[in-house]
């Protein structure tokens, strides 16, 4: 696959099918747009293309309110590659581009520069100065064009409209399970092994402490049960993502316990799969009380270990699995 980082490197000999969105969490309604896409390219024999944006627009729009993500530009990108589509264009979203009239961006951008045939898009996708564009505005313009547009209506998971708003508003309230469904695969968190204060190690379960993306969306503070990519191979394990109340901390961090594993991670690059929330944060009054809240929880035992068994594991493997060919 082949990634554009601005408008002027677009050199695509080609015709294509276009599908437009940003793609935050190509969750399943993105799934079905990139499908539908793929689809298109191979009937009409097109070469497939995405394009988004990045910055998120909202970062440009709303700065002081933007979005956060539910997934990093580059884990966007890793997944969309997972699919074989040809082109991947990531647009620079600035303010100057905020102001392009809709039209524009459909004739100049999307057939002009992306060589258009057919463009696919989401039943509510916005684009252009204020969102003036639909889908219906699109599919008039191309139509003038000789361009065919295909419009993918709401995905729906048992009753719901998938969206990320929606995923991320679950997030937000820890629930990492119910996400995982409309999402069509667990939320993950990627980062780098950071040294962080011992306090575990000096408990007796060792944890290795995972920067964190900025950008992201992060679940609600609390304990989780995850699984852990290290080096292509799954670990089990427990998470906490919150400020160690019971320790007087401040910030955020996210601290992973390893159920089968021994060794060092320090400067390692972790994906961490949350799975299901355990409990809520606590602070406790001490750290015996802590302790005895570990021992309950069974850290490494039968309750945790049970909840990670196939085909939940299994599940994370072949995602992961499918990212890394």
């Amino acid at each position: 696959m082949k990634v554009y980082r601005n408008l002027s490197s677009i050199k695509i000999p080609n015709y294509t099918a276009c599908g437009i969105g940003n793609f935050d969490g190509v969750h399943r309604g993105h799934q079905k747009l990139v499908q539908t896409l793929l689809k298109y390219s191979k009937s009409r024999n097109l070469d497939s293309l995405i394009f988004t944006f990045d910055p998120h627009p909202s970062a440009v729009l709303s700065p002081n309110n933007s979005v956060k993500l539910i997934m990093t530009q580059n884990k966007k990108r890793e997944i969309i590659e997972s699919y074989g589509l040809d082109h991947f264009v990531f647009a620079p979203f600035t303010e100057e581009f905020a102001k392009m009239d809709y039209k524009d961006f459909v004739f100049k951008v999307l057939i002009e520069k992306c060589r258009a045939k057919v463009v696919v898009i989401g039943f509510d996708y916005r684009f252009g100065y204020k969102g003036q564009g639909t889908a219906e505005s699109l599919k008039k313009l191309c139509s003038e064009a000789g361009v065919e547009t295909v419009i993918i209506p709401p995905v729906t998971y048992k009753g719901e409209i998938v969206s990320s708003t929606l995923i991320r508003s679950l997030l937000e309230k820890g629930d990492v399970k119910s996400a995982a469904k409309f999402l069509g695969r667990p939320f993950t968190v990627e980062g780098l092994v950071e040294q962080g204060k011992g306090i575990g190690k000096s408990l007796g379960f060792p944890t290795a402490n995972i920067s964190l993306p900025e950008e992201l969306v992060l679940p609600a503070k609390g304990v989780y049960a995850v699984l852990v990519s290290l080096n292509n191979k799954i670990y089990k394990g427990v998470a906490n993502l919150g400020t160690k109340p019971t320790f007087n901390g401040e910030d955020i961090v996210l601290e992973i316990h390893l159920l089968d594993f021994s060794g060092t991670l320090y400067g390692e690059r972790l994906e961490v799969f949350f799975i299901q929330n355990l409990r809520s944060e606590i602070k406790f009054d001490n750290k015996f009380t802590f302790l005895s809240c570990y021992d309950k929880i069974s850290y490494g035992k039968k309750p945790i270990a049970r909840l990670l068994e196939a085909p939940t594991i299994y599940w994370a493997i072949g995602v992961l699995v499918k990212l890394r060919r």
